[in-house]
């Protein structure tokens, strides 16, 4: 867990925040029995998961596409080569929204504007290190290579500062 107990107080105020402001039909959805605590949160989202990003593009129209993402000091990472259009986007435009939805049971919705950085910066070392951590076992030891051509390439990090974030869990339906 990377996130100390001021980022856990911090995600789970902001959890509290836009659930107390959210719609009837969100929380017809999100009800009190199912909302997720931000440790609940922290734990269910370790190492990487993919997450779908909407940016906006010029003529305002939503896009959205898969990244690798990981939360870290209670907050949703994700790179993105520097050529790619969601970097132009998001150079653009920094209104980001970010869902992940592993199945039926689990969401957490997070809208806010992205904080964008060389991936070398030292702010996203550890993006970095989570990719590391995450892909080296899988793919081999060469991939921590390939970290190192993201820097190189010019790719960027960028960190969501949230605005609003909601989560869910709740219990498979019994057949």
């Amino acid at each position: 867990m990377f996130e100390t107990a001021d980022e856990v107080a911090a995600l789970q105020a902001l959890l509290d925040h836009s659930i107390a402001h959210a719609g009837p039909h969100l929380r017809q959805i999100f009800t009190d029995d199912v909302l997720m605590s931000a440790s609940e949160l922290i734990e269910r989202m370790r190492g990487m998961r993919l997450l779908t990003v909407a940016t906006v593009s010029r003529d305002g129209r939503p896009i959205a596409g898969a990244v690798d993402g990981y939360l870290l000091h209670g907050e949703l990472w994700f790179s993105s080569g520097a050529a790619a259009v969601r970097t132009a986007h998001l150079r653009r435009n920094a209104a980001v929204s970010a869902t992940w939805l592993p199945d039926e049971t689990t969401q957490l919705i997070v809208h806010g504007e992205v904080e964008i950085m060389p991936f070398g910066d030292g702010r996203a070392a550890p993006l970095r290190q989570a990719m590391i951590d995450h892909y080296v076992p899988v793919e081999g030891p060469e991939w921590a290579h390939f970290v190192d051509e993201l820097v190189d390439d010019g790719s960027v990090a960028f960190r969501i500062a949230a605005s609003k974030a909601f989560a869910y869990h709740r219990a498979p339906a019994r057949p």
